[in-house]
């Protein structure tokens, strides 16, 4: 097979697709297989192209190439204008994050790649069998841990913040961090937050997630989602942290611009959606982190683990490096017979659109795949986080 490995176009974007940092194409092309990169692919992550070369990639200047080439294409972040001018080829395999089924797709991409006849493996997706998420775990433990840490930034006054101090000052009161979501992401905030010696609250819709939370949150507030209560801690909060995401049909903004009012002046939101959630948010980049709205500062990166390049490629490629070995081995039919991740976020194939979720939020038709489905149907939509990476992934 032969893959290949674009440049991604996010701003300050250091991430690589499908866990192909050079070590692990090392092991495909050990393998017999070929892999193709784009000149300065890792640059970003302070890794050089001559770490590919020595492990036998060939180089290549442009994106178009990369897909004129390859069998694989490896991505990591979702698809952009200029991705999607790419010479896409009919049963070319693409692993990213489409985003399909949120709310913020894009129909007029989603019908160009199946117009195109690619399969895409949309990985933010991927479920174990319980149904939690599975690829998207790394990147929200990464952003979930980082926020508490960007929120103590952004207290500081030369942002406009507060002057309250993250950590405990000795006769000053402890900041209050209050998290919306107690899923993975939310779960790593809260751990991080606690560490730092501030007042955590987390608010989640799952009695039995909190309930879960409770073993491993010892000096956490973990309380039952509900509008008044949680307006209260909002308005109470120095840092708020919102770790889920809009799903199709979801009542939002759930955060509306009259809570962010009552919010204290100078307090920080870090959204790990970007927008949606929270009626005052809107994206935020790496080079234009933050911006103050109704004299609250707000962070809204949607791709924090892009700030820490080593830790972040080297667990995301502990995570999906093994679906991308199965491929390898066994083409994409068997792999998704022997693993159910792999199966459970497989969004098209051939052109042709088989989740379910995908087909239902983008009004398309639904072609179930015996081989490309997992044996039960998954609901994406609500499982506490609902969404790494952005920020999130």
């Amino acid at each position: 097979m032969i893959f290949g490995i674009p440049r991604e176009l996010k701003d300050h974007e250091t991430r690589v697709g499908a866990g192909l940092i050079p070590r692990n194409v090392a092991t495909l092309i050990a393998q017999g297989h070929t892999v193709y990169f784009q000149k300065g692919v890792m640059e970003p992550a302070g890794v050089s192209d001559e770490e590919f070369l020595k492990v036998g990639a060939k180089c290549v200047d442009t994106m178009e190439e990369i897909y004129e080439k390859c069998d694989f294409i490896g991505k990591f972040k979702d698809m952009t204008d200029a991705d999607m001018k790419m010479p896409f080829k009919k049963g070319q395999i693409i692993m990213t994050a489409f985003h399909m089924a949120e709310g913020t797709a894009k129909p007029e991409q989603v019908k160009i790649l199946a117009d195109a006849g690619v399969t895409c493996i949309s990985i933010e997706t991927s479920r174990y069998p319980d149904g939690s998420r599975a690829m998207t775990r790394p990147m929200g433990e990464i952003a979930g841990r980082t926020a508490p840490l960007l929120g103590g930034q952004y207290l500081q006054r030369q942002y406009g913040g507060s002057g309250v101090s993250i950590v405990p000052v000795t006769g000053a009161r402890r900041a209050r961090v209050c998290i919306l979501g107690g899923g993975h992401a939310g779960m790593c905030a809260a751990q991080t937050a606690e560490g730092l010696g501030a007042e955590v609250v987390v608010f989640d819709v799952n009695i039995q997630r909190l309930e879960y939370l409770r073993t491993v949150l010892k000096n956490t507030d973990l309380r039952f989602m509900s509008k008044t209560a949680f307006g209260e801690e909002v308005a109470k909060a120095d840092v708020l942290i919102n770790c889920i995401y809009a799903y199709p049909g979801m009542e939002v903004p759930i955060v509306t611009r009259d809570m962010v009012r009552s919010m204290r002046k100078g307090s920080v939101i870090v959204d790990l959606e970007g927008e949606g959630i929270i009626e005052t948010s809107q994206y935020t980049t790496i080079s234009n982190p933050y911006f103050v709205e109704d004299g609250i500062v707000h962070v809204g990166i949607t791709n924090i683990p892009a700030m820490v390049p080593t830790a972040a490629n080297e667990s995301y490629g502990a995570y999906v490096f093994p679906l991308v070995q199965d491929i390898a081995k066994y083409g994409i039919k068997e792999a998704c017979k022997k693993n159910y991740v792999l199966r459970s976020c497989v969004a098209m194939v051939n052109g042709k659109i088989t989740q379910k979720e995908v087909a239902d939020s983008q009004h398309c038709e639904y072609t179930p795949h015996f081989l490309l489905r997992p044996r039960h149907q998954v609901d994406l939509r609500h499982r506490s986080r609902r969404r790494p990476d952005r920020g999130r992934e």
